[in-house]
């Protein structure tokens, strides 16, 4: 695989891991932060959360870095 395509792949695995935990936070009843029972976030979800968001922010590093002819 060429590092832009792995680059792309990090970016969709950040996106869609970001997706999911919006689409159970939604499930579980996190719709708005007017509500009085608004469950907490679980460390277990703050941790998937950054992990998605730095296979993203690396993916996009690398996207970047491969387009300016570097890989």
């Amino acid at each position: 695989m060429t590092p832009r395509a792995i680059a792309v792949a990090l970016i969709w695995v950040g996106v869609l891991a970001l997706l999911g935990l919006l689409v159970h936070r939604f499930a579980r009843g996190a719709w708005s932060l007017e509500d009085d029972d608004i469950p907490a976030i679980s460390p277990r979800q703050k941790l998937l959360a950054g992990l998605a968001l730095a296979a993203a922010a690396v993916g996009l590093g690398l996207f970047v870095w491969s387009w300016n002819g570097m890989g």
